[in-house]
This record gives C-alpha cells, sequence and structure tokens, in this order.
C-alpha cells in the first residue's frame, strides 16, 4: 500500500499562536504534515486557490491537492491519528461542525492579542504582524 503524501499545512509564521499550534502538530504528526509558512514561500507557489488575505485569516491544509480552512482544516489533521476519531466524528454533526467554525473564526480574528496574552507574541514583529484589511 502507498503512504499517502503529507498534508501540508499552510500557516503564518508571524502568528505565535499559529507557530505554536504548528510545532505541536508536527510533534504529534511528524512526516504525515509538512508544515508552510505563507509569509516566507510564496503563496502562489502554494495553490492556486489560495490568496495572502485567505492565508491571513485562517490556517490552510492541502489534502490530495484539495484546500480545507479553519476548523475543518484542523480536523483534517487529526484524522491522522486514531486517537483523535470521536472529535473528528462530531465536527460532522450540525451544529458541532458550524459552532467550530465560529469558535475558530473567534480565535482566528484576535489571534495577535491572543498570541500576546499568552506570552507567544513574536519580538520586534511591529506591522508585520498586524492583519491587512482585504483589498
Amino acid at each position: 500500500m502507498k503512504a499517502m503524501p503529507p498534508l501540508q499545512v499552510i500557516y503564518d509564521g508571524h502568528c505565535g499562536i499559529c507557530r505554536a499550534s504548528v510545532g505541536k502538530i508536527e510533534q504529534l504528526f511528524g512526516d504525515k504534515v509538512r508544515p508552510v509558512d505563507f509569509r516566507i514561500v510564496p503563496v502562489g507557489e502554494i495553490h492556486p486557490e489560495l490568496s495572502e488575505t485567505r492565508c491571513q485569516a485562517r490556517l490552510h491544509v492541502i489534502e490530495q491537492g484539495k484546500v480545507y480552512g479553519g476548523a475543518e482544516a484542523m480536523v483534517r489533521v487529526l484524522r491522522l491519528h486514531r486517537g483523535w476519531r470521536l472529535i473528528v466524528w462530531l465536527y460532522y454533526l450540525p451544529p458541532l461542525g458550524w459552532l467550530a467554525e465560529a469558535g475558530y473564526r473567534l480565535v482566528a480574528s484576535n489571534r495577535f492579542r491572543l498570541s500576546k496574552w499568552l506570552g507567544r507574541d513574536l519580538p520586534d514583529c511591529g506591522e508585520a504582524c498586524s492583519i491587512r484589511k482585504p483589498d
């Protein structure tokens, strides 16, 4: 049986919570994931469906060429391990998936404040750590 290619986990390297989350994902899932910081790798080289605005708004996972974002992206990662089956299953039950997405949006829209509050902010990040409004 052929091994599945690693999931690409697209994240914002200027976000402390994002970096900590991806570090934990790497620790738990090893070579089953391949983190990609969209601040280092140009978005156009990652996937044609992605834009900088989309990447700034939420974490994304690319699985077999398909892009998933937000809470669903995290569920795609959790599917890699049997121990997370219940959470994965619950996500797909209405309204739990909707609530997970709403919670994800709340955290994502406040991630720089939360990073600072949790001691995960990046020193000397300055203007680079602000979320730009969509054009």
